[in-house]
């Protein structure tokens, strides 16, 4: 037997810790590291022994098809593919759904050592927010023009998400220890990492982390016995969207400030004529954005003040010229020579990296992305373009992935030719989509709708519920919280298609349920 191998470090129980701790640290911060990290588990599991053993029982225990029905789902799909190409590839991504389950559902943690296991996967996401800080502070010598790219080792969707298990983490054994240094050292984190997430725009994960606090609050709230206690929580949650509420309503008025348009003008001071598009209804703080316009004096005095030329793009892609006009348009100016002589050096710094609205120099970036949000739907509104804007494009996208499955409602289109179902519908829809952004869902629960239609919705809904039933994880907090995080993120983003998305649920899913009476 492989399992009566002695070495004092060699063994099975550490490489099952080594394994568990390289997934940990790789979830935030090295991808290779995952796969390393599921090599020595699984190596672990050859060492441990007893092979015949553990595989009759795990597969004759249905809490343990229930883990992988996810993974066979996906094979089922090669039923109905044609792309077996695709499939593989899928198939391939998706294995840590069944190895991580299959190798730690015969081992068991310690409370120690799942603390452990939690406090270096915070530590990772710590010095990735470390990292994000330092590369924004110049310490890479280079000049960062979207926040988001400040995840600097995996997708900042992702990136939220793990922020997000971390915090709630962090309040975990900040009410489980009874030390009250370690109590501060929790307590920093959680502040720590919630002040992040607003510092470099991560908009997801506030907003996963906002609705998961207040379903949070909720659920917990009615098992209180404390009535005051009680009744204290289940009012917080409606403090709290009431504020979220307030920030969308300053958000909104501040767009659509009542400013009463400029008056049309015939010439500049400079005796050039203005240009003025009587039917673009386009506006920047009330103001109409094409009309009052001398883009050859914009031209002339711009190149003075910048490196980026007039008719090239700003430091996100966009057409300067746009954001230059979009800029002036929302101060209430003339667009003019003098209107860009006077703008201030912060002003010009400002446009160059994409900003098109002063408002939005000093805002808060919470109030930026909001302010964003609400730009993007008056644009299409107004019949402005939906590519590149990440709300419109998902709209696009879940209508597009909702038609594919009302074609295919009983088995999908199979998982093989789920990208092509995509590519096809956009063609019959004549979909304003450019290629490069003709993508899929992004909403696991339509995603699997489209993939493995009906059928694939009930074993989708047993493999995530069952183990959540059957263990009454329920009960224990930290679960629910990386629970509602998934369920949420899912709204929004196929996280269980993306190779982080895929081992952070299927890692965390399985020490939560397998060890939940560990963490009651």
């Amino acid at each position: 037997m492989l399992s009566s191998f002695k070495n004092p470090y060699f063994n099975s129980h550490n490489l099952y810790l080594f394994g568990a701790i390289s997934i940990c640290v790789g979830l935030s911060l090295s991808k290779p590291l995952l796969g390393l990290g599921q090599l020595l588990i699984s190596v672990a599991w050859i060492v441990d022994g007893n092979l015949k053993n553990k595989i009759k029982a795990f597969f004759t225990n249905p809490l343990a098809i229930a883990l992988i029905a996810f993974f066979g789902l996906t094979l089922i799909g090669l039923i109905n593919t044609s792309d077996f190409g695709y499939a593989f590839k899928d198939i391939k991504r998706k294995l840590p759904l069944f190895v991580i389950p299959f190798v730690l559902f015969s081992k068991k943690f310690t409370a120690k050592e799942l603390k452990l296991f939690f406090i270096i996967y915070i530590g990772g996401v710590l010095s990735s927010s470390f990292w994000s800080v330092f590369v924004k502070l110049g310490g890479l010598g280079i000049t960062i023009h979207d926040y988001r790219d400040l995840s600097r080792f995996n997708s900042h969707i992702r990136f939220g998400l793990e922020i997000c298990l971390a915090i709630f983490g962090a309040g975990y054994y900040f009410f489980k220890t009874p030390n009250a240094k370690e109590k501060i050292v929790w307590l920093l984190t959680i502040v720590w990492l919630s002040i992040f997430m607003v510092f470099i725009s991560l908009f997801t994960g506030i907003a996963i982390l906002f609705v998961v606090t207040v379903l949070m609050i909720l659920f917990f709230s009615f098992k209180l016995k404390l009535k005051p206690l009680k009744i204290a929580l289940f009012l917080s949650p409606i403090l709290i969207l009431a504020f979220g509420g307030y920030k969308l309503e300053k958000s909104y008025s501040s767009f659509y400030e009542n400013n009463k348009p400029l008056k049309e003008l015939e010439k500049t001071a400079n005796g050039r004529f203005y240009f003025h598009d009587s039917t673009a209804t386009n506006k920047e703080n009330g103001y109409y954005t094409f009309r009052n316009n001398c883009f050859g004096e914009m031209f002339w005095e711009w190149e003075k003040k910048s490196t980026l030329p007039f008719h090239g793009n700003d430091l996100k892609g966009q057409k300067l010229k746009i954001t230059l006009t979009r800029f002036l348009t929302s101060k209430g100016v003339y667009k003019d020579s003098l209107s860009v002589y006077n703008l201030t050096p912060k002003e010009i710094n400002a446009i160059e990296n994409g900003v098109a609205n002063y408002k939005l120099v000093n805002m808060s970036s919470i109030d930026k992305r909001l302010f964003d949000i609400i730009w993007e739907f008056d644009n299409y509104k107004n019949g402005g373009d939906i590519n590149g804007h990440s709300i419109l494009m998902r709209l696009e996208y879940w209508k597009t992935g909702l038609e594919i499955f009302i074609d295919n409602q009983i088995l999908g289109v199979g998982s093989g030719d789920i990208q092509a179902a995509f590519d096809k519908q956009y063609e019959l829809n004549n979909s304003t989509l450019k290629p490069q952004f003709r993508l899929r869902a992004h909403n696991q629960y339509i995603t699997i709708a489209a993939t493995f239609g009906v059928v694939g919705i009930v074993l989708f809904c047993w493999f995530l519920f069952y183990p959540m039933v059957k263990t009454k994880s329920y009960q224990n907090y930290l679960y629910v919280a990386f629970f509602l995080i998934i369920l949420v993120s899912m709204l929004t983003e196929d996280t269980l298609d993306t190779q982080i998305g895929i081992t952070f649920f299927a890692f965390f899913n399985t020490l939560f349920v397998l060890n939940h009476k560990i963490l009651d």
